[in-house]
């Protein structure tokens, strides 16, 4: 594992050990933790049906921005950034349960690689020594360690085979060499199954032999991708039911084919990690899935336009910019870096001005400006367009405004 995941996994590693030392069942200790993670997600999971709840309301609306600016990408952003304002949606908030999670799931892959260094506490260099000690037996070297020969660094593994070669008494020096140490591994090891299965061995379909420890191991992966199926057909049948237009609807439809794809590549990951991994997913699924009914049930569609519109009147009574009101300006002065110092607007109020002037031809056939010009009359245009910026300037920062025009 990486330093990141290193850093994610302390704090986390931590809490699953405070778990660990009340119940004193790894098993449990990570139903417990996956309960306490999504119990904390829940107000981010509100924030999500606001907003996707929102996002729909808002899709006739951005068809017909999409109709009136389609050819007019710069337009088009411009005025979809100003609706999601006034509006108060944030399109990104439906997001946030998923950036949440990523970190989560990152810092228990962590966990779960390394059981003795989170769950037992003991140090690094413990668990180094350890390593080496078991390394000194050549059937063990290769496993233990990344490279078998320089012999610097431990596997990722390394302490799933510590743990197995602890179980299984293959390695009786370290039993003398660390006493106390190996008391600790082995209870751990006899405690962390789940149906006698040990929580710390990687699943696989050709095991040396089909007996009751194996068949649970592979049940935890495909349990796991099962669990996530039904999440994944629940979710597509609420975004059916809840599309507003053909448009929605086809949209839906595209996501479909991904809903479908991600319960069977975890499938195959839950083969490729220890089971607790696979475990957890189980039973991270299983919790959200009924957490999701329970959430559909209370913020009806109904219930959550009048949340929706509570918080859009919170937001314009509020002194405080939101977020998309920030994206907001932070686009327009992007805007107005690319053209000259002036803001997108400050371009159609001097094409107005400008057509009014004789100075350009304006068609307003398909709400744009097309723009013929001479050579005198562009350079006439220019400058309106610099006294236009010169204008908002000293009007942004109360100064006086002299036009040399005049």
């Amino acid at each position: 594992m990486g330093i990141i995941s290193e850093i994610i996994g302390i704090p986390l590693g931590f809490i699953i050990w405070l778990i660990y030392k009340a119940c004193d069942n790894y098993a449990i200790s990570i139903v417990i933790f996956t309960i306490i993670t999504k119990l904390i997600m829940i107000p981010f999971s509100i924030k999500q049906q606001k907003s996707t709840a929102a996002m729909t309301a808002l899709q006739p609306k951005l068809e017909k921005l999409k109709k009136k600016y389609g050819n007019n990408q710069e337009k088009y952003s411009e005025e979809t950034m100003k609706l999601y304002n006034e509006e108060g949606v944030n399109p990104m908030a439906s997001c946030l349960p998923m950036f949440i999670q990523f970190p989560i799931l990152y810092g228990i892959m962590d966990v779960v690689y390394r059981p003795i260094y989170h769950m037992l506490r003991l140090g690094k260099d413990t668990v180094n020594a350890i390593g080496a000690k078991i390394a000194e037996n050549p059937d063990f070297t290769a496993l233990i360690y990344q490279n078998a020969e320089k012999k610097d660094k431990l596997n990722y593994r390394a302490e799933m085979y510590i743990i197995e070669a602890v179980k299984n008494g293959s390695c009786p020096e370290v039993q003398a060499a660390f006493p106390e140490e190996y008391a600790q591994i082995l209870e751990f090891a006899e405690k962390n199954t789940l149906f006698g299965a040990n929580l710390c061995s990687t699943p696989t379909l050709k095991p040396e032999a089909w007996n009751s420890e194996a068949i649970v191991l592979v049940l935890i992966p495909i349990l796991s991708g099962v669990f996530q199926m039904i999440y994944s057909l629940y979710s597509m049948h609420r975004q059916k039911k809840n599309a507003v237009n053909p448009e929605a609807a086809a949209m839906s439809s595209s996501m479909n084919m991904m809903f479908l794809i991600m319960p069977i590549f975890s499938v195959w990951l839950a083969f490729t990690f220890p089971a607790a991994m696979g475990f957890y997913w189980m039973i991270s699924s299983i919790f959200t899935l009924f957490q999701q009914i329970i959430l559909n049930r209370i913020f009806t569609p109904e219930y959550v336009a009048k949340l929706v519109e509570k918080d859009k009147i919170k937001k314009k009574n509020s002194k405080k910019r939101g977020l998309m009101e920030r994206y907001q300006q932070l686009y327009e002065e992007q805007m107005a870096a690319q053209n000259g110092g002036r803001k997108p607007e400050a371009e159609d109020a001097v094409k107005a001005r400008a057509a009014l002037a004789g100075v350009i031809d304006e068609d307003e056939d398909d709400g744009t400006t097309e723009i013929k010009l001479s050579k005198s009359k562009q350079k006439e245009y220019e400058r309106m367009l610099i006294r236009e910026a010169r204008r908002r300037q000293a009007e942004k920062y109360g100064d006086e405004f002299v036009d040399d025009e005049d």
